[in-house]
């Protein structure tokens, strides 16, 4: 194959997947160190990767601008004549940019759909080996001698970010010598998310026995539900939920010393930053792609023959029982977390 000199990557959303493509983008940098690597993002994702130092160009669809944003970037695109067109995302979207692009060599990863629907519905797993989702973004240029280099994810955070952050919890009250524990108890869909009390309860008791600082995190949407989880906790936690940016929340947990989280971005983000995460996992399973990676984490979850009953997530519990959640007993999390603390 000739030289490869320009590369698109399209991936764009939501926060945990475009997390996992940091280990494509990070290979692709070292096999191509001199190429030119554009990546296609929605707009209010782009802060995620605009400090990334393997991409010279994020180019942010605005999804107010509907189809004809998404035509005037296709046409822009068009003019570039790529080399390699990498489809991470694989939804019409995607498509619709990839049809008469004319590059030199389109390739797109395998979203399992087939295997995936069988073991929702009907509860056959066909999985003969579990692969986490960035890795199979690497079948996708296997052929080209590009393979994971076992670093995990990354997203580089500015250093003023951090500063502001810092001065933030000085101002909450935080003490930089106590441990501080990020809690993040939403998800999107509400068949993801851990009982609120539960949060509580391993919240207090950690005060109690680390004396620990808490902060209860989440986006714009979840004020709200922090703020009540972070009162019933107590004088030691507070609220940050929807004063940050993803940068922002990136430097948040980056000053932490333990993440507690359900199937979300906020986990993701959390492993992006080295931190020891637990992930709480009801609705999904290590199949579906979204398990954290192995290193320095845990997956708290319960064995039912009625998980997984969908991949994004639901805001009901098909069998009307929510068990998968319910079970999760509070001491399971704070013996986890209590590990990770000493």
């Amino acid at each position: 194959m000739a030289a490869i000199g320009k590369i698109l990557v399209v991936r764009l959303s939501s926060i945990g997947d475009i997390i996992l493509t940091t280990p494509l983008l990070r290979s692709l940098r070292t096999a191509y160190p001199c190429a030119r690597i554009t990546f296609v993002i929605k707009k209010q994702y782009e802060e995620l990767l605009s400090s990334s130092p393997y991409i010279d160009e994020l180019i942010t669809f605005d999804k107010k601008e509907g189809l004809k944003g998404l035509r005037r970037i296709k046409q822009d695109l068009q003019e570039r004549r790529f080399d390699l067109y990498l489809d991470i995302h694989k939804n019409w979207r995607s498509r619709y940019l990839r049809f008469c692009l004319h590059a030199r060599k389109i390739t797109s990863y395998k979203k399992l759909i087939f295997k995936r629907t069988l073991l929702i519905w009907f509860k056959i797993n066909l999985y003969k080996t579990v692969k986490p989702v960035y890795q199979r973004y690497f079948d996708s240029v296997r052929h080209l001698g590009i393979h994971y280099d076992g670093l995990g994810t990354e997203i580089h955070v500015p250093s003023e970010k951090t500063e502001m952050v810092k001065s933030m919890l000085s101002e909450a009250g935080y003490n930089l010598d106590a441990p501080l524990v990020i809690l993040c108890p939403s998800a999107t869909y509400a068949n993801k998310r851990w009982k609120s009390e539960g949060f509580v309860d391993t919240a207090r008791y950690l005060i109690t026995e680390k004396s620990a600082f808490i902060v209860v995190h989440g986006g714009k949407e979840d004020e709200l539900l922090c703020a009540e989880i972070a009162s019933a906790i107590g004088s030691r936690a507070v609220s940050m939920a929807g004063l940050l940016s993803l940068s922002g929340s990136a430097a948040l947990i980056q000053l932490s010393a333990l993440v507690i989280a359900n199937d979300s971005g906020l986990l993701h983000l959390a492993q992006s930053q080295k931190k020891p995460v637990i992930g709480i996992y009801g609705a999904t399973t290590r199949e579906l792609g979204y398990f954290p990676v192995e290193q320095n984490s845990t997956v708290i979850e319960t064995d039912l023959s009625c998980r997984p009953c969908t991949h994004n997530g639901l805001n009901k519990c098909p069998k009307k029982h929510f068990r998968c959640m319910k079970d999760i007993p509070s001491q399971k999390v704070i013996n986890a977390a209590m590990n990770y603390l000493h």
